[in-house]
């Protein structure tokens, strides 16, 4: 009976170690109303100027003011629930200059940043006001250098465009894959997140294989359509990707059935699901 009994324990250890396995296997990764199908890499959120521009090492110098005096830190707390602000790279100026004071009769220089259009928590419009994480350091980098700020939102496919263009002075929160590093100035990067593809818990679709023959959704960024060309597992099973203008109307797609997972920012994922 001993025996008999060691087996049987055995046996039930082996099948629970296969069916862990086999979930690795898929990628699959459940939390809370989501699951993830697969990690599509990482994205970092950085400071992006036009090369040679001088504000560019200001920016950055501010930056590591805000992150040196707890302000980083509490807008992160504020629109993501957690600090998880670590500042690297850029190439920061010395020291800050003074408040601008400006002439009798002259204005004083505005900031405009551009900032990813309809991207709770980073940048939305709340009312008639655009709110959010993006805006908050925005807002406090113009101040301590004694400018004013504006906001001009964006997509990601426009970082590069809007630069150079001169209707934006910096880009705030995109990654630098988004633009040519030879002709636009990288700065620091505060914030890293893990693009995701993911369907709902409650989906029938619980690995990539199952989306065999069904569409995934998107939004409209250059690095989210490279990382999915690029996943050959994804390109084999999903017929397809829509690319949607808006990370809300994505999040409809997948609500209405439309498409069967969507791939975004882990971030913006937990904040829409």
């Amino acid at each position: 009976m001993k025996r008999k009994e060691r087996i049987r324990r055995a046996l039930a250890l082996a099948l629970l170690l296969a069916l862990a396995l086999c979930l690795c296997a898929c990628g699959e990764t459940e939390t809370g109303p989501y699951r993830t199908l697969a990690e599509l890499g990482e994205k970092r959120y950085s400071l992006i100027c036009r090369r040679g521009d001088r504000l560019a090492p200001l920016i950055d110098a501010a930056m590591y003011a805000l992150w040196t005096d707890g302000r980083l830190s509490g807008a992160s707390l504020r629109w993501l629930g957690q600090d998880s602000v670590a500042l690297s790279g850029g190439d920061p100026a010395e020291a800050l200059p003074g408040a601008q004071e400006g002439e009798e009769g002259q204005s004083v220089r505005t900031l405009i940043f551009g900032v990813e259009r309809d991207f709770d928590p980073m940048s939305y419009e709340s009312g008639e006001e655009l709110v959010g994480m993006s805006v908050d350091i925005g807002l406090a980098v113009a101040e301590l250098l004694g400018m004013e700020a504006a906001f001009q939102p964006i997509s990601p496919a426009e970082v590069a465009t809007q630069l150079a263009s001169g209707n934006i002075d910096c880009a705030l929160g995109f990654d630098p894959a988004e633009v040519d590093a030879e002709k636009y100035s990288v700065g620091v990067c505060y914030l890293t997140s893990t693009m995701v593809l993911a369907a709902r818990t409650e989906s029938p679709v619980r690995s990539l294989a199952d989306l065999k023959d069904l569409r995934i959704g998107t939004i409209e960024d250059p690095l989210l359509s490279n990382a999915i060309r690029d996943n050959s597992q994804i390109t084999r099973y999903a017929s397809g990707a829509t690319v949607y203008l808006t990370p809300g109307r994505c999040m409809e797609a997948l609500d209405k059935g439309w498409c069967a997972a969507v791939a975004m920012d882990r971030i913006m994922l937990e904040r829409l699901i």
